[in-house]
């Protein structure tokens, strides 16, 4: 019996739901990690691993962004020329550029983050089914529940799917790699 091929394994993989097409996505404006003006077309040509959260979150964010990384060492630089990973700022209200330049630097100098436009954030997260919320805390502070899911993007902005927790390297190696394959 043959190994399944790359759709296969993704659709018989738990917690990743693969479309043969959900819809493209628009161009909308951002600021990115240096400061500079951006959009959604930035991401055209490769296969984009895409995240929702922010710079503040105390374990989502961080850990989802830390295995990301682990994983982008297990790749092959051909495979990294093929694979962008993007976190969208659901908070850029405190998300501003030099503090995401920092923290994306921390993880992987090659990721990127995309924040400064609410309404673009808005329009992203809604037509990528991305959920976020603030809460308040009694200290006045305030925290950002969000999604966890990596949102698949195709190198034409086709949202392909998502990828639900856990984001270990071991994990999304195979994946990843199957998406790659993918027509």
């Amino acid at each position: 019996m043959a190994p399944p091929g790359p759709a296969q394994l993704l659709q018989q993989t738990d917690g990743v739901e693969l479309f043969d097409g959900g819809g493209g996505v628009p161009e909308l404006a951002f600021v990115d990690e240096h400061g500079q003006a951006t959009s959604t077309m930035e991401l055209e040509g490769r296969w984009t691993l895409m995240f929702f959260g922010y710079t503040y979150c105390p374990d989502i964010c961080p850990t989802t962004l830390m295995n990301l990384n682990r994983l982008w060492k297990t790749l092959t630089p051909e495979q990294q020329a093929q694979l962008q990973v993007v976190l969208v700022s659901v908070d850029p209200e405190r998300d501003l550029p030099q503090n995401m330049s920092q923290y994306m630097d921390y993880f992987n100098r090659d990721f990127m983050a995309f924040t400064g436009n609410v309404d673009s954030m808005r329009q992203l997260a809604a037509r990528l089914n991305a959920f976020y919320a603030k809460v308040e805390r009694e200290d006045g502070g305030y925290l950002m529940d969000h999604s966890a899911n990596i949102v698949l993007l195709d190198p034409a902005l086709n949202y392909r799917g998502y990828i639900e927790p856990e984001h270990t390297a071991k994990r999304m190696r195979p994946l990843v790699q199957a998406l790659l394959e993918l027509d």
